[in-house]
């Protein structure tokens, strides 16, 4: 491949390729493959023009050449969003592997206890184990509190008591089985969770001896001093202690401007080093930051449960003093304690405690599997019965890359100057339209590194003020310029976009009070957004509504391609969210899906908000459902995945009542013995709750 280095400091190398060189895919695949020349910390290619930044270990520079040198025009490597993996596979591998072992462990323990103890050791052991079954009932009622851990130790202590050891060593066993299943699921969907939210890399550069070294991750500990890079993903909480940088801290305070870094200040896990140099004394290791608890916080949150899973363990506990009272009376009525002991050994709590939440977690991991991350499983029933979705237009129901179609100078000026003055303002901002512009201007080989300007303002969803060479200019919607800002609009202005673009996107920019440009952009809709609608449509979603902040005549046409039964144009984000709210007080279950920091008023407002695989940092914040895919598809994929569940649970509900309540007309009856219904039950809550780890989704799917 042929480039020229156009910078160089030490550690940082900057190349141009020429424009036209990479499509996104490649430049994608070109950045990866550098990332993985050993010593490279960041690499980041631009299609656009064909630029490549290389952060890296000094001492790599000729690996660095030497791959740039191998990559072939012709053959370049491709790489596509969503398709990494994205959960960490080796921690995955290792929570399968632990519940493996767990299950091998208990089954080899109880054989060998068969074979090799002899009864007295056996009954000994047997009465030790039960006895912490007991302990937890006893610490349970000494809260006032009568839950499912009472009716299981009041089962084991009453079969000990009868003399069944053996009996109440298979109940204990098979408690723990399912003990053993529910944690392996709980802790499959934190992973999920937890690599959705904390992106770190297997690597880090540690400093030793006045050298950096390169680390796995698993070695760093508290008091280690690590050199980060620009483009760095911080993967701990520290200290600085050299060095200066700017920050972004979005992914904790949703607070999207940059922080300066200096000598003494505090810096968090999952916050990215945008631009500068810091060497990090770690506070708290990976897995104990801040942001690990926030984690472990929303994974634990009882308001982001399931209605349906918090109802299924208000039940549980709710029906123990029912099995109690039926305890009594069947033993005043029978005078057969082992006919009483039915509805002790045989009870619906266990069951329901047990398979509910493993059925959630278990359709979490599913969803991370898919690609889409979710923050708790309120929202996995929320989609499963929402009527409306609200979208976003620009990068959700439109692709994520526009491009600029046409330029209509005002005022005298040229095309290129209307636009290189666009391009020194937008550059600045990482919505699609602001890089549109960028890259049209880059495209056609403009320079904007010339113009002097002041602070940059950005107001949200409305447009940019700043002063470029001595000069007001603003650049943004017609409510901005013409509205906000007073702006003279042209009398024929409409007719002209019409004329020229009617299906555009426009940004008009003015130049000390005097509009000189409309950039006309077009805003292509995504391939598969009409097949999606109408696939969520069959899966009863009943209404479906535009809102964004473009023209009415860009809007309409949205609307009518893609059969959207409402729309509203040219709306804040205040506006955005006052009509979420709307819905829902007419009393529609609403998912919003969207990707801007504009959107993000909505996204919270929303019943379960998703967010699109390149929405910006303070809308993933807020967010209930991020995505990684690069397709709408998701959406269909979410609805099935979420709709099943609901089934699978009312499914749950229906084989539970029905099966214990059989077990126990069986044993109150002496039909069968109590103890057979007692393995019977056992057996069926684990069955219950292995079935629920079952995937919702069919392969292709």
């Amino acid at each position: 491949m042929h480039y020229r280095i156009v910078s160089e400091i030490s550690g940082r190398l900057r190349l141009r390729c020429g424009a036209g060189i990479f499509d996104e895919g490649e430049a994608r695949g070109v950045a990866y493959a550098l990332m993985r020349v050993p010593g490279v910390r960041h690499a980041e290619v631009h299609e656009a023009n064909g630029s490549v930044l290389i952060v890296f270990d000094p001492t790599v520079r000729d690996s660095v050449i030497q791959k740039m040198d191998s990559f072939t025009v012709l053959d370049l490597p491709s790489e596509e969003v969503g398709m990494e993996p994205f959960c960490n596979q080796i921690e995955v591998a290792t929570e399968n592997n632990r519940f493996a072992l767990g299950v091998c462990k208990l089954v080899v323990w109880r054989i060998l206890r068969r074979v090799f103890l002899p009864a007295p050791l056996r009954i000994l052991w047997t009465i030790i184990r039960g006895a912490g079954y007991v302990w937890k009932a006893i610490k349970q009622l000494a809260r006032g509190k009568l839950t499912v851990e009472v009716l299981d130790g009041t089962a084991i202590l009453a079969t000990l008591l009868l003399g069944n050891f053996s009996e109440a060593a298979n109940v204990m066993m098979l408690l723990q089985l399912s003990s053993l299943m529910e944690d392996h699921v709980r802790s499959r969907a934190h992973l999920a969770l937890k690599n959705g939210l904390v992106t770190r890399s297997e690597t880090i550069w540690r400093v030793e001896d006045g050298q950096d070294v390169q680390i796995s991750i698993d070695e760093v500990n508290e008091g280690d001093v690590l050199h980060l890079g620009a483009g760095s993903v911080l993967p701990v909480d520290g200290e600085v202690v050299a060095g200066e940088g700017e920050i972004d801290e979005s992914s904790m305070t949703g607070e999207s401007r940059l922080v300066h870094k200096h000598e003494g200040s505090v810096v968090y896990a999952g916050t990215a080093l945008e631009d500068g140099d810091l060497q990090v004394r770690v506070t708290q290791a990976p897995g104990n930051a801040r942001i690990d608890h926030i984690v472990t916080m929303v994974e634990q949150s009882q308001g982001l449960k399931a209605s349906a899973q918090s109802r299924a363990e208000q039940l549980a506990d709710s029906l123990v003093p029912y099995s109690f009272l039926a305890f009594f009376a069947i033993l005043a009525i029978t005078r057969n304690i082992g006919k009483a002991m039915a509805v002790l050994m045989v009870d619906y709590s266990c069951a329901i405690r047990l398979s509910m939440p493993i059925a959630v977690m278990s359709a979490m991991d599913e969803a991370s599997s898919h690609g889409m991350v979710v923050k708790g499983g309120k929202y996995l029933e929320a989609f499963a019965s929402a009527d409306t979705i609200a979208f976003d237009k620009t990068g959700t129901l439109t692709h994520a890359s526009p491009k600029v179609e046409r330029v209509i100078p005002f005022a005298g000026l040229d095309e290129g100057t209307i636009l290189r003055y666009a391009a020194c303002a937008e550059e600045h901002f990482p919505h699609s339209m602001a890089r549109a512009i960028v890259d049209e201007a880059a495209r056609r080989g403009l320079s904007h590194v010339n113009e002097l300007h002041a602070k940059v303002d950005y107001v949200v969803a409305h447009g940019i003020s700043t002063t470029i060479n001595g000069a007001e200019v603003r650049i943004g919607s017609a409510h901005f310029l013409f509205g906000d800002e007073g702006i003279d609009k042209p009398q024929n202005l409409e007719q002209i976009i019409e004329e020229q673009a009617p299906t555009a996107s426009v940004v008009y920019a003015s130049m000390d009070g005097k509009l000189i440009g409309a950039i006309c952009i077009s805003d292509p809709l995504r391939d598969e957004a009409a097949s999606v609608l109408a696939r969520l449509r069959g899966l009863g979603v009943t209404n479906m509504v535009m809102l964004t902040g473009d023209s009415q005549a860009c809007a309409a046409y949205v609307a009518r391609e893609l059969n959207l039964d409402e729309y509203r144009a040219q709306v804040l984000p205040e506006d955005k969210s006052t009509y979420v709210k709307q819905l829902k007080d007419e009393g529609h279950t609403v998912i919003m899906v969207g990707d801007g920091i504009n959107d993000s008023p909505a996204l919270a407002e929303a019943d379960v908000s998703v967010a699109m695989s390149d929405a910006s940092d303070i809308a993933r914040a807020v967010a209930d459902v991020s995505v990684l895919d690069t397709t709408l598809e998701s959406l269909v994929t979410m609805r099935v995945l979420s709709q099943r569940l609901m089934n699978r649970i009312q499914a749950d509900y229906r084989f539970i009542m029905g099966y214990n309540s059989t077990l126990i007309v069986l044993g109150v009856a002496s039909v069968i013995p109590v103890a057979t219904a007692a393995y019977a039950h056992n057996i069926g809550t684990f069955a219950i709750s292995a079935l629920n780890t079952r995937k919702l989704l069919k392969s292709g799917e």
